[in-house]
């Protein structure tokens, strides 16, 4: 084959490939849409196929999402009849761009979004420390250990004298939190609420309180701590039964506002954050293109 006859075969090559990449999707109607499918897959290699049908299912999917988001402006329209109008008169090229710039546009919504959760994480965490420490109004001054009779089962009682901390008379009602966390593991073993936010009452600077908590729980989880002790103990050390004892006020009402700590702690709304930040990073390093998707049959 002479130098022009090679020429001219690749330069017939080259229009034929332009002529199969400029092919466009008639999607008037699905039976169209279908023909002219099949016109540019013909042109098209194995990957380039596999992109085509990933960028119709992510096409498909925002059909999907501005149905459910703009009912109004597309109603009486099926996904499918959205999904056309989308790629009607689009080239391969063309359908597989739009895909993309979808992906993407989609991943940086979602990480504004995601970015926007962890802030308030963070304000939700400023909050609760405050409050915390606006709650912190009580200092336990007094542990005794004690055995009272359940249901003919001789268990230990821990008796509790704590006293009010403020500067200034506290006049509302107050609600305290009591819980006995096993230090070993964390778990709460016992756990009480006294008192009412919604009472009225007034508590003096020194003014001293007391209550009690059953430790059934506690003696079961460890038996051999609890066998050979003699009651009362007075100055009761927690820590040589493995437990530890947090008291503070749940929620304070002075002057008909409240101040109360959440259901979550502090270490709920670090896990979260963790959570969150993890889902930030791999939203971050997403490119959104095809390559990054994988393509199934379910």
């Amino acid at each position: 084959m002479n130098k022009l006859s090679v020429t001219i075969v690749f330069f017939a090559f080259i229009v034929a490939a332009l002529t199969g990449c400029g092919e466009k999707f008639n999607a008037k109607s699905e039976k169209e849409f279908e023909t002219s499918k099949a016109k540019i897959v013909k042109n098209l290699n194995k990957e380039e196929q596999v992109n085509l049908e990933k960028a119709l299912r992510v096409i498909a999917l925002e059909s999907m999402r501005l149905k459910w988001n703009e009912p109004e402006k597309y109603k009486g329209k099926s996904f499918d009849k959205i999904s056309l109008e989308m790629i009607d008169g689009l080239s391969y090229s063309s359908v597989v761009n739009l895909a993309e710039d979808l992906l993407q546009a989609h991943n940086k919504k979602e990480i504004a979004k995601v970015s926007g959760e962890i802030d308030t994480l963070e304000i939700q965490k400023k909050e609760l420390v405050v409050n915390k420490q606006k709650l912190d109004i009580f200092k336990v001054t007094s542990l005794t250990l004690t055995e009272d009779d359940f249901f003919g089962e001789k268990v230990p009682e821990l008796d509790i004298e704590y006293a009010f901390t403020g500067k200034q008379a506290l006049t509302g009602g107050v609600a305290i939190k009591v819980e006995v966390r096993q230090i070993s593991t964390k778990k709460v073993i016992a756990s009480q609420i006294w008192g009412d936010a919604e009472e009225v009452g007034t508590l003096s600077p020194g003014d001293s309180k007391n209550g009690n908590v059953m430790l059934r729980e506690a003696k079961e989880n460890n038996q051999e701590k609890w066998k050979n002790v003699k009651y009362p103990v007075e100055n009761a050390r927690l820590s040589d039964f493995d437990l530890e004892l947090e008291l503070l006020a749940s929620s304070i009402t002075i002057n008909g506002k409240t101040i109360a700590l959440p259901k979550y702690s502090a270490e709920d709304i670090d896990a979260e954050i963790k959570k969150k930040k993890a889902e930030l990073k791999e939203l971050q390093e997403t490119k959104g293109t095809l390559d990054e998707l994988e393509l199934t049959n379910k």
